[in-house]
């Protein structure tokens, strides 16, 4: 894999784990540290592939006022195209039902529009 196409690919990886993360409601924010120990990158690595997907308009930058520590966050878009990706990946494996929707068949997270958390299972 030449090196825009591995960029390509690690931009993906980080949206499938930021999209995993976000639907099991592992918090809003995550930091470099977080994606170089899930994804085994170096963190030159990471920088890159970050600042690209803050430049597409698919992360959202967050600074922790206390230490000044970054932590980024999915946009709107971001979750429509993490979840794409997401699906493309792990669809074989998930059978009918995500492991992010819940077993009501009228609920949101089943539809085509899903903001990648479902709400009838938050309510419960």
């Amino acid at each position: 894999m030449n090196a825009p196409e591995q960029e390509l690919h690690w931009q993906d990886e980080i949206l499938q784990v930021m999209y995993w993360m976000h639907g099991e409601q592992l918090g809003e924010g995550v930091t470099p540290a977080q994606l170089q120990r899930l994804l085994h990158l170096e963190p030159a690595q990471v920088e890159t592939a970050l600042r690209q997907l803050v430049a597409v308009g698919l992360l959202r930058v967050q600074t922790d006022s206390a230490d000044g520590s970054l932590a980024y966050q999915l946009t709107e878009r971001g979750i429509g195209e993490g979840k794409r990706r997401f699906l493309d990946e792990f669809a074989p494996y998930l059978g009918k039902e995500s492991h992010l929707e819940c077993g009501e068949a009228d609920c949101s997270c089943h539809s085509q529009d899903w903001d990648g958390i479902c709400h009838t299972s938050a309510e419960r």
